[in-house]
């Protein structure tokens, strides 16, 4: 199943499916490159009050949207406009162009005829490489929009049918070309519909009357998740009234990448007066992506404003402002070690100032959202403190940024040990279905133990599941009663497991080697049953054993290897001799992830009855076969 991150926000691998455990943020979508262990992805309700999920798209469309968005975030080699073969392309294309244009302008050829020619030309590379030096070239040659109509029927076409669901549509040559199209909207503002005829003097020119509005087409572009990165790019470049108040109340009706690239263009316009509006509304309906929002709002907006709180402060940007602070906080929650050559983002901002800020509105208008914040910097603070004593980092900017916060420090954990542990039960215990996951993780790492009553008790009302959402907030509870250590949730997470998940249906399954596809609905299950299994492993609790070792027979990936990891820790010296038959079977596992913690549970057991498995995974898995042969290495073999 999808891969996960509490509060990084982070997705995609070419299935769009990263298999890397974050033991530190189960929740949110998380993004990874290289094949690790699975977790579990994201989402929750949408509230009125600020929040920081909402439910998720379509899974298609979404799965077609994080796939583009992820390689165009990719760092592209800068083309060279003054290259030789650059200019030689170029000078290929204007000739071919001109005589499009021409024959549209003058001799009345339809325009899909000129579209169809125009496809194949555009199809030059990658959008992102090109369109700093194609835009401006076709600019030149069409100053005055007279092919307008021709980019609006290459954008109606819209992307080719039938692609692979890892498919990029931008590789293609009809979605290179439609995004191109459509930047060049972006172009012309003063084409009206009204126009019966495109600028410029036509001879037999064609009857343009049922062309549409280049705003309007914008417009409807920019809530579309595959267009939206370009479409929102076009209405900030034309920069006119219209346009400005066509991306505003796109942002309303957007959601997912279509509510980061809206907010990304509108921030891009660095107009204040639009600040409070993107602030208030950027967090919602961006499941997994609040760090994607996060950045763009942190980079431009002055949040301590908003984080101080007061009279003429409305409490809602308060709240979305600790939001993204503390998104951001998560992201660089991890000190960089070694020499720094990309300074964290949080960094970029004066910490200090916003630090200071946070806390002074914490402590005056106590709410859920500051009051994770706060435990987030706490968190970040002692972090980056140790890898300075430790001599571990030393870069000037960011020791200087964590000196001026630490005397802050000892009233933080004063006020955290008190007050700040009350907002957090209060919003547990009035059961804020927003505020539950990021509440119920910040008391598991404050290890609470006035929580567990109130946990137990959330999970005792759940009779049935009813989606992801409900999935992703059970899965934290589940992660933070194992934290908190107390047993007596045992008989509780094994009731739970058996009034949502079809066990035994599942277990008929077979394996697969792919993880879940976005939208499958056994993925809510999937949370409930590796969720119930970490929280087992957290609790050392053998008596569960028998369930666990069931988990590890089930058809998902990703429940097979939280489960394998779960009983490394119910049975760490492998004394069950049926944890160390697990481990042995999942030697022969179709999924890589789930092998490699097999390997490493054999390696725990010192099991020399698996060193035929492993012998025979090297002769038959080529791609595993230098972790099994470390493993009999160091089995002595």
């Amino acid at each position: 199943m999808p891969d996960t991150d509490t509060d990084n926000g982070a997705l995609g691998l070419p299935d769009l499916q990263s298999d890397e455990i974050t033991e530190r943020n189960p929740g949110f979508l998380h993004i990874a490159e290289k094949e690790q262990p699975d977790e579990a992805p994201t989402s929750t309700t949408p509230s009125a009050e600020a929040k920081p999920v909402a439910p998720p798209s379509p899974p298609h469309t979404q799965r077609v949207g994080t796939i583009e968005h992820l390689a165009a975030r990719r760092a592209f080699p800068e083309l060279d406009a003054d290259a030789p073969e650059i200019k030689e392309q170029l000078v290929t294309l204007r000739p071919t162009i001109t005589r499009l244009l021409t024959s549209l302008r003058w001799e009345g050829m339809p325009v899909d005829k000129i579209a169809e020619q125009m496809v194949p030309l555009l199809n030059v590379g990658s959008v992102q490489q090109w369109r700093p030096i194609l835009l401006p070239f076709l600019l030149e040659i069409d100053r005055a929009g007279n092919l307008t109509p021709v980019w609006q029927h290459i954008i109606e076409q819209g992307d080719p049918a039938g692609l692979p669901h890892n498919a990029n549509p931008a590789e293609t040559p009809q979605g290179c070309a439609r995004r191109f199209a459509i930047l060049m909207l972006g172009y012309y503002k003063s084409y009206e519909p009204s126009q019966q005829k495109v600028l410029g003097f036509a001879k037999g020119g064609a009857d343009n009357r049922n062309l549409t509005n280049n705003v309007q087409l914008l417009g409807r572009l920019s809530v579309d998740p595959n267009t939206s990165m370009y479409a929102a790019q076009s209405l900030a470049m034309l920069g006119t009234t219209l346009a400005l108040r066509t991306l505003v109340s796109a942002l309303k009706d957007a959601e997912g990448w279509a509510k980061v690239d809206i907010v990304e263009a509108i921030l891009s316009l660095k107009l204040e007066e639009f600040y409070d509006l993107v602030l208030a509304s950027g967090l919602e309906r961006v499941p997994g992506l609040e760090s994607y929002i996060s950045v763009p709002v942190y980079r431009t907006i002055p949040l301590e404003r908003y984080l101080r709180g007061s009279s003429t402060i409305n409490q809602r940007l308060t709240q979305q402002a600790a939001l993204v602070f503390s998104a951001i906080l998560q992201d660089a929650i991890h000190p960089p070690k070694g020499e720094v050559l990309t300074l964290p983002i949080v960094f970029e901002q004066k910490l200090p100032l916003l630090a200071e800020a946070l806390f002074t509105g914490a402590r005056s208008h106590p709410m859920w959202q500051n009051t994770v914040a706060v435990h987030r910097l706490a968190t970040f603070l002692g972090r980056y403190w140790s890898s300075i004593s430790r001599a571990e980092l030393k870069d000037t900017r960011i020791v200087e940024a964590i000196y001026n916060c630490l005397p802050m420090m000892p009233e933080v954990e004063r006020w955290m040990a008190g007050p700040g542990r009350d907002v957090l039960l209060t919003a547990l215990s009035e059961r804020n279905e927003e505020a539950l996951p990021l509440t119920v993780k910040a008391i598991g790492e404050l290890h609470e133990p006035r929580a567990t009553a109130p946990l137990m008790q959330y999970l005792s009302s759940i009779t049935t599941l009813t989606g992801q959402a409900q999935a992703l907030t059970l899965g934290a509870v589940c992660d933070t009663l194992g934290q908190l250590g107390d047993r007596r949730a045992s008989q509780l997470l094994q009731q739970l497991l058996l009034r949502t998940v079809d066990i035994e249906r599942r277990k008929n399954q077979a394996k697969r080697r792919d993880n879940l596809p976005t939208g499958d609905t056994d993925i809510p299950g999937s949370i409930i049953y590796a969720a119930v299994a970490r929280a087992y492993g957290q609790l050392a609790d053998r008596s569960a054993l028998d369930l666990v070792l069931r988990a590890a027979q089930d058809f998902d990936p990703y429940v097979r290897t939280q489960a394998l990891e779960a009983i490394r820790r119910m049975d760490p010296t492998g004394e069950d001799p049926r944890s160390r038959l697990a481990a042995r079977e999942a030697l022969n596992d179709p999924k890589d992830t789930v092998i490699r913690a097999a390997n490493q549970q054999v390696l725990q057991y010192r099991d020399i009855n698996a060193i035929s498995s492993l012998r025979n995974l090297m002769e038959t898995r080529p791609e595993l076969a230098a972790a099994a042969y470390d493993t009999l290495r160091q089995l002595g073999q």
